[in-house]
């Protein structure tokens, strides 16, 4: 994907101050000045209009991008249905193109194409019992980032926003601690995935997940390090940010991280059980700011192979004259990795 339009879109992110939306100073309504640079908040179809896309499949039920082409060798990115020819999606993978596949089981349809063109480390985290319509994958060099989107009814376009998004947003950095350690360089990138949302009223959320692996003599060792992000908006602070990774009972978690702290604002738990094999951590804002955009990362390491149930749940509140009014955004689904292309 040419950079020049990556860095049209967010400098028309950073102008327009798009992300965070109301904290705890805006309760009245209207949107507050923290600004994080995700592009969650962003008509992020408009990062497509500089790329020429390859539609394939059941044309008539996809969205007509700004300019299409003729073939996957002329296209900047692909748009497909799950049924579409695999031969032409594989192609556009293994040529490091970009891929969105709209309908059906699009997750599932990424995680089968992937697997078919080889050669890469991935991960896709599937979403179960909610809409989901689309989900992308972008090859980067021997890895690949993946996006399940869920439709929350705040993507005025909930395929062609996402896609875009997925070409040019960001998940803020952390703004909790995450440790370091001696062994860091011996820990190869294998991939991230994500899962985003947005709501009809305006507040957003994501999670990506990082992989990454060593190689010893004892066996493979791998981490995980997942990173949750919320914005507000009209209103509705940041209350709650929840992450869980449910393992086999019979694979050990050598570690789980953070420890219980506060950092830039922003309160974080963790409250994985090693004894059941589970990672959880959650994070809530000890500040203004991190209640209009709190950002908090955990992580984990394990030996073997990596799959897991998962949960992320987000939670967002408006002071009410009899109680509080909430909103919420969950999703929950399976994660599996393949780490050996």
């Amino acid at each position: 994907m040419p950079s020049t339009s990556r860095r049209r879109f967010l400098a028309a992110v950073g102008a327009s101050g798009l992300a965070a939306a109301a904290g705890c100073s805006a309760l009245g309504g209207g949107r507050p000045d923290v600004t994080t640079g995700s592009g969650l908040g962003a008509d992020a179809s408009h990062a497509l209009d500089d790329e020429t896309v390859y539609v394939a499949g059941g044309e008539s039920d996809l969205p007509e991008p700004p300019e299409t082409a003729a073939s996957v060798e002329d296209a900047d990115a692909v748009l497909a249905t799950p049924d579409a020819d695999r031969v032409a999606v594989v192609r556009a993978l293994r040529a490091g193109k970009p891929v969105a596949l709209a309908g059906g089981d699009p997750a599932l349809a990424v995680r089968g194409a992937l697997e078919a063109a080889g050669g890469r480390t991935f991960g896709v985290e599937s979403v179960r019992a909610r809409p989901v319509p689309v989900a992308v994958a972008v090859p980067r060099g021997e890895t690949v980032e993946t996006f399940t989107v869920v439709d929350d009814g705040g993507w005025s376009r909930p395929v062609l926003d996402p896609f875009g998004w997925a070409l040019t947003g960001r998940v803020p950095d952390c703004q909790t601690f995450v440790p370091e350690s001696s062994a860091d360089d011996e820990y190869a990138y294998a991939g991230a995935a994500h899962v985003v949302g947005r709501l009809g009223s305006g507040e957003a959320y994501a999670s990506r997940s990082v992989a990454s692996v060593a190689r010893r003599d004892a066996g493979t060792f791998v981490r995980l390090r997942t990173t949750l992000h919320a914005e507000a908006d009209d209103g509705y602070a940041v209350e709650l940010a929840e992450r869980e990774a449910d393992f086999p009972d019979d694979q050990r978690l050598h570690r789980t991280w953070p420890n219980p702290h506060t950092r830039s604002g922003v309160r974080v738990a963790n409250v994985s059980d090693a004894t059941r094999s589970t990672f959880a951590v959650e994070a809530e804002p000890a500040s203004d700011r991190a209640r209009s955009a709190l950002t908090a990362c955990g992580g984990l390491r394990t030996e073997g192979r990596l799959a897991y149930d998962h949960r992320t749940a987000f939670r967002w509140q408006r002071d009410g004259l009899l109680s509080p009014d909430r909103h919420y955004g969950s999703a929950t689904g399976r994660g599996e990795w393949v780490l050996d292309p």
